[in-house]
């Protein structure tokens, strides 16, 4: 009977390669193993020889080595039957091993999580091998493709939950690009389950193989039963993402930490509950005339008594104040002296964003437009789907009003598409680290130092133009990634004097922030000697992941145990005015970055839509609202879901006039999106 070997026509000596590379990489893995006492002694100070986790490693690795030599001798009749059979339990095999990797590390208890969503996640994983082994005609290939698929998702969904706070999603498929661009700045080490999940993958791989009676199908078969598994996973997606099956048994997985939900339904059906929020149903009573009529106080007409000051906008890297979050950080010395410091022409306040760790082109997507997060999916990415032809912004409008309009961006210019969105949403010019001649960085991120001296040369270039400057930056400087192994140029002066969890990182990163406060100091300093009237905004994006030990002090708990309205702890970030003219001086303890250019011009005298007039209004009976909930101005904290709430007529009408920005497409209220009206 035919081996693999000898259906893939191999020669004796790759034969042998065949063999041996797989069990050089076990030994590999065994090496790893060997030489990370961490992966061995994770209950304490414990010798390899006398950890129980040695002798599963040693007796799993042995199995696989034994499996790779011996030769299967079985009757063809034997191994259709073992194959078929194999097919049959393969997909609790992957699962299992799945869930080895995610059980101790996410709490998960097999015996409690939710029967539905667990019938539910084996239906899909049949239905993938079902279609995989239509498309392959192969049993052995279609369990190995998913085995290995589900296993790598999962251990990247670990790196990917240690970098930036959140679990994957199917939202993140849109931004791969930028995972992967991103992805050489971190450092990577596998844990222990991480390596045991390697090994169980490799077992289920080896399985597989050594079966040979999963043959190919003839080509009419495999049409038929893949017809038919179509016709299955049509109907799974319509119980699960067009009717209310899931809903109705309170099985959901909305909210940023995903992960937070694998107790009750596991990784595979939380992260598979995601692609059935990426579409955005229509708000209850959309309409064009509901969308007239609610806006029809607020249509905008142009006013030349507004002022038209530069206007300077930085959306600092990962800026938050840990001062003024939950239990705080106590710092041997304050690590913005000079922010702090300023109060004359400045008007300071606490911001809430949407996302917290990462995904930060959704707070520009706020900040820019007016439109919040909290009515689009769960951790979708505001540029990458939600940005379609033209869509009007502050860039666009401050356009139409004479403004060269710049952004700058010192990292890729692809990430997160900026280099197709921000032509789309009305800047002149972008620049990307590409058009950053010799800067200075620190670690290995291009310096908000450097980025503050371009934004002056920018300013002195446009100076004699006649038209005023919206220079837009987005910094890089602060990005995550705080390992003592990169600190280069960076001044570790400033201690964290927490006891009780690690503050390694949390120490880079103040020091971090520290530079930053430094750098604009200059950037003030100049334009305090400029005479054209200039505003400097700066506002964070989100928070850093600090590490989960500093949140749970910071906090005091784990995110199990907060309600939404503590967990908006984890989405305050800061944001200062400055103008180099007298303007009103006010400290605003809470908004959120929908709302912010709204306040600002409201106080400034600048140019607002009739958009921007309704969110400042609605500010006034809804002072933050974010991707969590909202604050209403009674005080009280809603879910944006709540019906009971006395602002849900509000916030459905904020739904559905951002509708109407997003996805009217001819039928956008233009009078009231834009300043005069007009398509752009």
């Amino acid at each position: 009977m035919s081996t693999l070997t000898e259906k893939l026509h191999l020669p004796e000596d790759r034969k042998k390669l065949f063999r041996v590379i797989p069990i050089l990489f076990t030994v590999g893995l065994l090496i790893y193993y060997c030489i990370h006492p961490e992966l061995y002694s994770a209950d304490g100070d414990v010798s390899i020889w006398r950890s129980t986790r040695t002798y599963e490693i040693a007796l799993l690795s042995v199995a696989l080595v034994f499996l790779w030599l011996e030769t299967n001798e079985m009757s063809d009749r034997l191994n259709r039957i073992l194959s078929w059979v194999w097919f049959a339990i393969a997909p609790f095999a992957v699962y299992f091993s799945l869930l080895y990797l995610n059980a101790d590390k996410y709490n998960i208890d097999f015996f409690a999580l939710d029967k539905i969503a667990l019938l539910l996640t084996f239906a899909f994983l049949y239905l993938v091998q079902g279609i995989l082994f239509g498309v392959t005609g192969s049993i052995r290939f279609s369990v190995m493709i998913y085995a290995v698929a589900i296993a790598a998702i999962g251990i990247i969904n670990c790196f990917v939950i240690s970098f930036r706070g959140m679990a994957i999603s199917a939202a993140d498929l849109f931004s791969v690009g930028t995972a992967a661009a991103v992805a050489s700045e971190y450092t990577y080490k596998l844990d222990w389950y991480m390596v045991m999940e390697i090994l169980f993958t490799l077992l289920i791989c080896t399985i597989s193989l050594k079966l040979r009676g999963g043959r190919m199908m003839p080509l009419a078969a495999r049409g038929v039963f893949l017809a038919l598994v179509a016709v299955l996973a049509g109907g799974y997606y319509y119980l699960c993402g067009k009717t209310t099956f899931l809903e109705d048994h309170d099985i959901r997985s909305e909210g940023f930490t995903h992960q937070l939900r694998y107790k009750k339904y596991d990784m595979i059906f939380t992260t598979l509950t995601t692609c059935f929020y990426l579409v955005v149903d229509k708000p209850e009573g959309y309409s064009l005339e509901a969308v007239q009529e609610i806006a029809a106080d607020y249509v905008a007409s142009e006013d030349d008594t507004v002022d038209t000051p530069n206007l300077i906008v930085i959306m600092n890297e990962s800026w938050a104040d840990y001062t003024d979050i939950g239990n705080t950080l106590e710092l041997s010395e304050d690590y913005m002296p000079f922010i702090r410091s300023l109060t004359e022409n400045t008007i300071k306040g606490t911001a809430y964003s949407s996302v917290f760790g990462g995904n930060t082109p959704n707070s520009e997507y706020e900040f820019l437009t007016g439109n919040t997060m909290a009515f689009l999916p769960t951790s979708s990415v505001g540029f990458n789907l939600f940005v379609r032809g033209n869509l009007p912004s502050l860039a666009s409008q401050l356009g139409s009003l004479g403004y060269y309009t710049l952004a700058m961006h010192p990292y890729r210019g692809t990430n997160y598409r900026r280099n197709i969105v921000y032509p789309q949403i009305g800047f002149d010019t972008y620049y990307t680290r590409d058009d950053f001649d010799y800067p200075y960085k620190i670690r290995n991120y291009i310096s908000d130092e450097t980025l503050f001296e371009r934004i002056i040369v920018e300013y002195e270039e446009n100076e004699d133009s006649g038209n005023p400057l919206f220079s837009y930056n987005v910094t890089i400087q602060n990005h995550g990634g705080y390992y003592t192994s990169n600190t280069k140029n960076l001044d570790m002066e400033i201690d964290v004097l927490n006891t009780g969890f690690s503050t390694t990182r949390a120490e880079i990163y103040v020091n971090l922030v520290k530079a930053t406060d430094d750098a604009f100091k200059q950037l003030v300093a100049y334009f305090e000697e400029v005479e054209e009237p200039t505003v400097i905004v700066m506002f964070g994006d989100h928070q850093p992941d600090i590490g989960d030990g500093a949140y749970e002090y910071l906090l005091g708990g784990t995110e199990d145990d907060l309600t939404g309205e503590e967990l908006m702890e984890k989405y305050k970030i800061p944001f200062i005015i400055w103008a180099n003219y007298d303007i009103e001086e006010e400290t605003i303890e809470a908004t959120s970055l929908n709302y912010l250019y709204s306040i600002m011009a409201d106080r400034l005298g600048l140019s607002m839509t009739g958009y921007q007039e309704y969110l400042l209004d609605l500010s006034e009976e809804i002072p933050v609202i974010n991707s969590i909930g909202y604050w209403g101005a009674d005080g009280v904290f809603y879910e944006l879901d709540d019906e009971e709430s006395p602002y849900y007529e509000l916030v459905n009408e904020y739904n559905i006039l951002e509708y109407n920005d997003i996805f009217g497409g001819d039928n956008r209220y233009y009078d009231f999106f834009t300043l005069d009206g007009a398509a752009e």
